[in-house]
């Protein structure tokens, strides 16, 4: 239903962009990856056809976004990193905007607006403005403006950006119900929810595409090099000890004062255990860093 196409884009001599290609298709939840910078909200941008790209070309549900916009973008639910909302209207009033925007016929406003309101808990807020909500109920109110016009394709860039744990939770469940009959692709730096919520994953790091595929294929392409280590006695003296290992490298420290590193050969986590048990740091945990930070962390390295 999505397919993007060779994008490019260079801003000032610099590739924004290079070469991105990805299909995103119905029932499929795909996970948008990257650093702050690395091309993702660009990338959406040019999906959505609010800016054009160098080369390449993006098609939605079969129309051009550029050869043929209103086709395209009839089908497309966008929700940008920055949401455009109106703060002097109220919840009501800016769903029902964004609905006859979209070209929703007068006499069907209410219907759409009694099925979305419940569906992102918006109900008891419908009567208030937007400008006195908070920023998690008004990154709802934005969703809901994406979701109105019942799109095919959903174009989520940050759609959890501001949510407490429990609404983050409740978005999930909202994106899952509606993934049956619809392609979404979402960003995210909440690591776990996208591990948890997507089917596929597009890991782009300064403007290229690094890795793509389900979950589990690109954890065993990357199994094996990234490690967490926790200790029984921490000091800094751990971290100066293993940084002097040739063969340990981007050695981290958590808020936790959990251990993140990697090896050039799985065979080298024997002599990193020596040492630890050696120094007396006593060892809580040694193990693959086999969760999606390790992953992404590596192929953005």
């Amino acid at each position: 239903m999505l397919e993007v196409n060779n994008l490019t884009k260079t801003y000032s001599g610099v590739k924004a962009l290079d070469d991105v290609s990805f299909t995103v298709t119905k029932g499929h939840v795909v996970g948008f990856l990257g650093a702050n910078g690395a091309g993702k909200t660009t990338t959406m941008d040019i999906i959505c056809g609010c800016l054009g790209s160098d080369s390449g070309n993006v098609t939605i549900c079969g129309f051009d976004i550029l050869d043929q916009p209103i086709q395209a973008k009839s089908k497309i639910g966008y929700l940008p990193d920055v949401p455009p909302l109106y703060r002097e209207m109220t919840v009501t009033e800016s769903v029902t905007y964004a609905a006859r925007l979209n070209g929703i016929p007068r006499e069907q406003v209410v219907s759409r607006l009694e099925e979305i309101l419940p569906l992102l808990s918006l109900t008891d807020v419908s009567n208030k403005l937007v400008g006195s909500l908070s920023k998690g109920y008004r990154q709802r109110v934005a969703l809901a403006h994406a979701l109105v016009p019942d799109p095919e394709v959903l174009v989520l860039d940050e759609p959890t950006e501001g949510l407490d744990p429990n609404q983050i939770a409740q978005i999930r469940d909202v994106i899952l119900t509606l993934k049956s009959h619809k392609a979404i692709i979402l960003s995210s730096h909440i690591l776990h929810e996208v591990q948890n919520l997507c089917d596929q994953l597009v890991i782009i790091n300064k403007g290229k595409i690094v890795t793509t595929g389900d979950y589990e294929s690109i954890a065993e392409r990357y199994q094996g090099r990234s490690y967490e280590l926790s200790v029984r006695h921490y000091s800094d003296a751990v971290v100066e000890k293993l940084t002097g290992l040739d063969f340990v490298t981007d050695l981290t420290k958590t808020d936790r004062n959990v251990l993140h590193f990697e090896l050039e050969e799985p065979h080298h986590l024997d002599q990193v255990a020596e040492l630890v048990l050696q120094e007396g740091y006593g060892i809580q945990k040694l193990a693959p860093l086999s969760s999606l930070e390790g992953i992404y962390k590596q192929a953005t390295a």
